[in-house]
């Protein structure tokens, strides 16, 4: 019986691990146990996809129209800024969506993202519903970014992100020749 037990709280510290990345806060939790859970999980968890880095040439800002694209070593965030339209049908408060993801896998000419949260925002900065839930991003959706020349990147679509079909796939950032800029839009 105690041996059940210990497989069930290894259990639920791994996933409890695997959820670490998708809150930007956690009010409610403590050092503690946060300290408790990751030496627990790391004792009993093969070995994931947040092992992952992103090569030395997608970490930055990256942009195309109303979104940019922060790249760090394991981590990702998206923001699709204030031209997606109304937030509700009442006052209009133009609406921002922010996408958590994580790097699943990559090199030094290519990327694999997934998202991990997805959160909305008005102008004012308040939490907002979805305004479009048919075309919007999802948890589990993933992207494959690849290096085209220095600070361009071309996206691929992996699975999901309907909202993006038919739309831009370059993604700009520091080093971009004159000439590529231009596609990535205003």
């Amino acid at each position: 019986m105690k041996h059940g037990l210990v497989v069930a709280v290894a259990g639920v510290a791994m996933v409890i691990e695997g959820l670490g990345g998708c809150a930007t806060s956690t009010p409610n939790s403590s050092p503690a146990l946060t300290s408790t859970t990751s030496a627990s999980a790391s004792a009993n968890s093969a070995p994931t996809s947040a092992a992952a880095t992103a090569g030395a040439g997608f970490v930055g800002q990256w942009h195309v129209h109303d979104a940019t694209l922060d790249i760090a070593a394991r981590t990702a965030t998206m923001v699709v800024s204030l031209g997606m339209g109304p937030c509700s049908l009442g006052p209009p408060h133009a609406c921002s969506e922010t996408d958590s993801l994580s790097v699943l896998s990559g090199d030094d000419t290519h990327i694999t993202l997934g998202v991990t949260a997805v959160s909305f925002t008005d102008n004012t900065g308040a939490s907002a519903a979805n305004p479009d839930p048919g075309s919007s991003t999802a948890i589990g959706d993933s992207m494959q970014l690849v290096l085209q020349a220095p600070g361009l990147l071309n996206r691929v679509v992996v699975h999901g992100f309907p909202g993006w079909e038919g739309g831009n796939p370059y993604w700009c950032g520091t080093g971009v020749s004159q000439a590529n800029a231009q596609l990535c839009g205003a």
